[in-house]
């Protein structure tokens, strides 16, 4: 969790209203992209990468298989790990152009 948030995620709990159980969500949100993390428990997680614009905020756990770049499912550790390894979004980059 303390490398999510060393790298730029936020850290919320949410709640999901249809199975009426909590979840700590990390979010970020980068050049356009938003990268989410849905810890249910240690060995229960959601995570994913879509634009921003596909993103409801409002409801991270509903999220449009047309419209996901990535997403996994799996323990909390190695989908966290995955997303974290992920290279930069398509047409985005760490490094500004001189």
């Amino acid at each position: 969790m303390k490398l999510l948030l060393r790298r730029g995620f936020k850290r919320s709990v949410v709640h999901d209203r249809f199975t009426c159980t909590n979840a700590v969500m990390f979010r970020r949100v980068w050049r356009g992209t938003n990268e989410t993390v849905l810890a249910l428990s240690e060995t229960e997680a959601l995570a994913y990468r879509v634009r921003e614009t596909d993103a409801d905020p409002a409801d991270p756990f509903v999220v449009d298989p047309d419209l996901t770049l990535w997403q996994c499912g799996g323990e909390f550790l190695d989908v966290a790990a995955q997303l974290l390894e992920l290279p930069a979004a398509p047409g985005h980059s760490a490094f500004e152009g001189k």
